[in-house]
């Protein structure tokens, strides 16, 4: 049977003459993927690796035999090479000098690159001060034995910026040195985890600049001189109003991240177009085909052309930010043009293969990495799925029927014709690639981002011209500047035309409806099954018997496609008749979501005064792991600023439908202008607190309510004496004969009056008041409250006063987020009531061993 143009056969894959690469790709790829199953013996595999790669040489006659051992060999290689990288470390690593808790530290350092300035000025929310970042080999570190060789990156952080560092510079400094931080919260990245494959496993700060000693200040090398060159091109002309379009511009040619681009990022997240704000393969494709074009336009041969692009993409790929992306797209791009200027162009998987391999010999836990995944694997659906697709779509639009084709062939092609059948075929092209990139990436998506955009294709699609237009634009800025820098305004007002353009085409992008759905994360064996399935469309040799099967397999597969956006919303987030109460870390503030039955969603307090950014690092993460798509309700417990700096983003980005607070909320607002403003903010969004007072009680569901205890509509006490703590909302809430109470942060005045009717105090989880410092009546109260567990919202330090609150605790159970992260209350309709930290620490593992008794007793009464 012959085999259709432009169409694999699945047998093919496998054929060492016709794809030689594939294979070794393949089983390198298998022996990463099971590093973790098998012992930790790196020399071991290698060796074996070795031993088989000889048995294969010595019995090449018997393909058989020296295929499978060949193939096993690359398996082995693969296996020893991530093991390697992920757990050998020379003994003088940095990594043994540094702790969980941070410690003193003077070591000696080396700047390969040049620091970045972080700040968010331009932002709306919480300001943090300037600090500069940078990844910095260590040199040497001071010990109680004298300077010591070291070896490994640190993340270093300057939190008063340094104006005098420059890459190549050797430093002396003093600094905390620890461990980087892991996620303490569902769904948020986990930083840790990101340092650590890529082997930094230590992070440095240095507080002042002044602790720093330059000990050898040596010029850039041509390359980072170069790259600085660049980045300064780009900028000249630009305006501060300008500054958001400069950023955009420098993320899509250089690669270069800004902080003030985190609201840009997210829109172009919901809209599923994010590859598109950084560079990819697409990217680079777009702007060598572009050279490639002028070279041809010109009158240069093809293979020059090529040559002349193959060029352009490696110097365009030294001047970009090294990074792993970058790296992986200037691969992917050279290697295509190699096969463009070998006259290999139809070995595209070989060379995909081969730049699979090169990359994770030198990476191989980028195996792991959601960029790495959805870049080659895109690319490598867009190679093998492209072209059936597209033969489907000109099947469905009657362009590739027979009579169709007859008529085109007896008719003269007019210019107009060429023109519109080109643009036909450009048309169908693209929706090919799209869906096919749609198709591949979504799945990788929703495990690794926990959403589903179904626009992608054509937000994807609408937005690839206005991206080329803006790359275009942005080479061009480079290009003039350098030969008219006095035009340097001029040209930046060129180039930012459609970086606003493609903004605003993201904007409106996103308020498609069901433009970000959240999903939970499929198991890998899902993942597999999905590829597999899809796969069959390439299948195009096989008997007819198998025809039904593959059927129902592509049939499948359209189910899987349209199952997670449904179950987002047919499965309700927590499981029925339970309540879900989480409290997250968020350091010096609060922050507790409320999931009742029946998916509504309530949020006590949104603040922290030691994150900048609450909704976009904390809380947005959680939301969308726990697919919430809105908040019903906001309660602030009161107006002091680590209980409030998120209201507004929370009511502004989750559609909020009422904000409650206590009746003494809005007077103490005005104590100072932050938080003056932000009931101005809130009437402008048409979300002015609602006074609740003592006695109301608010339903959330069947046998789910809150009960407002405090405070009072005439306090009890004299009014100048009412501070901003002890006017906190105190409330109780009820599910299933339990009780959770959240006292905000009264103190002995409001504990005092609350004391004279104990009995209304009675819970079951106490969220402690204060974030859990003691004060003169907590003992008296503690004991009213009778828990059985304490939660916390804690910063890293815990004051003398919160020390004090362990000791009145006695023998009840305590959980901070500083320790436990997160902190998850669950309450089942039986009234089970479960506390389960994020983070299993020795201490935490102690302390929730002891709810097996607490878990089997029936709660109390209503």
């Amino acid at each position: 049977m012959i085999t259709p143009p432009g169409t694999l056969n699945p047998t093919h894959l496998t054929s060492a003459a016709r794809y030689p690469a594939v294979p070794v790709a393949f089983f390198f790829l298998c022996g990463i993927a099971i590093f973790r199953l098998l012992p930790t013996w790196p020399l071991s595999w290698l060796a074996a690796g070795v031993l088989l790669l000889g048995i294969a040489v010595l019995f090449r006659r018997s393909a058989v035999v020296a295929s499978v051992c060949f193939w096993a060999a690359w398996l082995m290689t693969g296996l020893a090479a991530a093991q390697q990288a992920a757990f050998e470390y020379p003994h003088n690593h940095i990594a043994h000098y540094a702790a969980d808790q941070s410690r003193l530290a003077q070591l000696e350092l080396t700047l390969d690159d040049p620091p970045r300035i972080i700040t968010n000025p331009f932002d709306q929310r919480q300001a943090i001060p300037p600090k500069q970042v940078a990844l910095a080999r260590v040199v040497r570190v001071l010990t109680n034995t004298g300077w010591q060789p070291c070896d490994g990156e640190v993340l270093l952080q300057i939190n008063d910026p340094h104006p005098g560092l420059l890459a190549g510079q050797t430093l002396r400094s003093i600094g905390l040195l620890q461990r980087p931080a892991p996620a303490m919260n569902p769904g948020q990245f986990d930083w840790a985890r990101y340092y650590r494959e890529r082997r930094v496993l230590a992070s440095y700060t240095i507080n002042r600049a002044d602790c720093i000693d330059i000990v050898s200040a040596a010029s850039p090398d041509p390359l980072t001189a170069a790259r600085l060159k660049a980045r300064r091109l780009l900028a000249d002309g630009f305006s501060p109003e300008q500054s958001l379009d400069h950023a955009v511009l420098r993320a899509l040619l250089l690669g270069d991240n800004d902080p003030q681009l985190r609201d840009v990022q997210e829109q172009f997240q919901r809209t599923g177009t994010a590859h598109h704000l950084a560079i990819s393969g697409t990217h680079v494709a777009l702007l060598a085909g572009m050279i490639w074009g002028i070279c041809r336009v010109i009158g240069v041969r093809p293979r020059r052309a090529a040559c002349v692009a193959l060029v352009f993409t490696v110097s365009y790929g030294l001047l970009a930010l090294p990074s792993p992306p970058v790296v992986r797209s200037i691969v992917l791009a050279s290697a295509m043009g190699i096969g463009v200027i070998s006259g290999k162009r139809g070995q595209a998987l070989t060379l995909l293969a081969a730049s699979v391999i090169a990359m994770l010999v030198y990476h191989p836990l980028d195996l792991f990495n959601a960029g790495f995944q959805l870049s080659f694997g895109t690319v490598l659906g867009l190679i093998l799925l492209t072209e059936p697709t597209l033969r489907s779509l000109e099947t469905a639009t009657g362009y590739n029927d027979p009579d169709a084709v007859v008529r085109r062939s007896f008719q003269t092609p007019t210019r107009w014709g060429r023109i519109k059948d080109a643009a036909n075929r450009a048309v169908l092209t693209s929706l090919a690639a799209g869906i096919v990139a749609w198709l591949v990436s979504m799945p990788l998506i929703a495990l690794h981002f926990e959403q589903l955009n179904p626009w992608a294709i054509v937000a994807g699609i609408a937005l690839a011209v206005f991206v080329l237009v803006a790359l275009a634009g942005g080479m061009l800025k480079l290009l003039l500047t350098f030969c008219w820098p006095s035009l340097a305004d001029t040209w930046a007002t060129v180039a930012a035309t459609p970086i606003r353009w493609m903004r605003g085409v993201v904007e409106w992008l996103g308020t498609w409806p069901f433009a970000d759905i959240p999903v939970p994360p499929s198991p890998w064996w899902l993942l597999l099954l999905f590829y597999v399935l899809l796969l069959t469309a390439i299948w195009r040799t096989k008997p007819d018997s198998l025809r039904w099967v593959l059927r129902l397999g592509r049939l499948a597969v359209a189910m899987f496609i349209v199952l997670p956006p449904l179950q987002a919303y047919v499965n309700p987030p927590v499981p029925g008749g339970t309540v879900r109460v989480t409290l997250l870390a968020v350091g010096a503030g609060q922050c507790a979501v409320v999931q009742p039955p029946g998916g509504r969603t309530l949020l006590v307090d949104a603040g922290s005064s030691s994150l900048a950014d609450l909704v976009g690092k904390c809380l947005g993460p959680f939301l969308r792991h726990a697919r919430c798509t809105g908040v019903d309700t906001l309660m602030l417990s009161h107006a002091d600023h680590d209980h409030v700096s998120a209201a507004v983003e929370v009511v502004r980005s989750y559609q909020v439908r009422e904000v409650l607070a206590g009746n003494r909320f809005t007077a103490h607002a005005q104590s100072n202008p932050q938080t003056r403003r932000l009931i101005d903010d809130l009437g402008a969004l048409n979300r002015p607190p609602r006074i609740v007072l003592p006695g109301e009680r608010t339903p959330l569901a069947q046998d789910t309510a809150i009960e407002i205890l405090w405070p009072p509509a005439a306090a009890g006490i004299a009014e100048p004496k009412l501070t901003t703590n002890d006017g906190s909302l105190v409330f109780r809430l009820k599910h299933a004969g339990r009780t959770i109470l959240f006292p905000g942060d009264i103190q002995d005045g409001a504990m005092r009056e609350l004391l004279r009717n104990p009995s209304q105090l009675k819970a079951d989880v106490l969220v402690a008041m204060h974030h859990g410092s003691a004060e003169t009546m907590t003992e008296a109260f503690i004991a009213a409250v009778d828990p059985q567990f304490v939660v916390s919202s804690n910063d890293r330090t815990l004051s003398g006063k919160q020390r004090q609150f362990e000791r009145l605790l006695a023998n009840r159970l305590l959980l901070r987020t500083n320790d436990a992260g997160a902190i998850t209350i669950t309450i089942d309709e039986q009234g089970a009531l479960r506390v389960v930290p994020f983070i299993t620490s020795p201490q935490t593992s102690t302390q929730t061993s002891q709810q097996t008794s607490f878990l089997t007793r029936p709660p109390e009464g209503p």
